[in-house]
C-alpha cells in the first residue's frame, strides 16, 4: 500500500506498457482474495458473479470521470507519458479494502452476503482503475497523433 501511495500521490513518468501492470497485479490480488475468502466462507458462484458485476458497473463511471480529469502529457520518448498525481485513485482503492474489512467485521453472521458485498467493493476499485487508465490511454493517443 505504501508503494502504491507514493506512486499515485506524485506526478509520474510512465510507459504505456507499464501503465497496465498495476491493473493486472490488482486483478491477480483480487482473484486470490476472493478464492481465499471462499475457502473460509463458501459463497455460491452466482452471488460472487453478481457482486463483481454490480461493483464493476458502479466503478465504471467514476473511473471514466477520473480519467477525463487526469493531466496527461506526452514526453520526448515514444510510448512514455507524464501522468498527473491522483489522490482520488489511492483513496478509492484503500477505501474499498477498508469498507470490505468493515463489512466483514460488522456482518460476520451474514456469511455469503458480507462476502458478496466485499467482492463488489473490490470489483469497484479495479474497474475504477482500469476505466481511468483506458481513458488516459485514449487521451495520450490523441495527443501523440497531433
Amino acid at each position: 500500500m505504501a508503494l502504491l501511495a507514493v506512486r499515485l500521490l506524485r506526478p509520474q513518468r510512465i510507459s504505456v506498457t507499464r501503465m497496465w501492470v498495476a491493473p493486472l497485479v490488482l486483478c491477480v490480488l483480487t482473484t486470490w482474495v476472493i478464492y481465499a475468502n471462499n475457502m473460509l466462507n463458501p459463497t455460491p458462484p452466482f452471488e460472487i458473479a453478481a457482486g463483481l458485476a454490480v461493483g464493476g458497473l458502479a466503478g465504471l463511471p467514476f473511473g471514466v470521470l477520473r480519467g477525463v480529469h487526469t493531466d496527461v502529457r506526452p514526453t520526448d520518448r515514444p510510448g512514455v507519458m507524464y501522468l498527473g498525481s491522483s489522490w482520488a485513485t489511492l483513496a478509492i482503492f484503500v477505501g474499498a479494502f477498508v469498507l470490505r474489512f468493515g463489512v466483514r467485521e460488522l456482518m460476520p453472521q451474514r456469511g455469503s452476503l458480507s462476502a458478496t458485498v466485499g467482492d463488489a467493493l473490490l470489483a469497484f476499485a479495479i474497474v475504477f482503475i482500469v476505466a481511468s487508465y483506458y481513458v488516459i490511454f485514449r487521451k495520450y493517443e490523441a495527443l501523440v497523433k497531433v
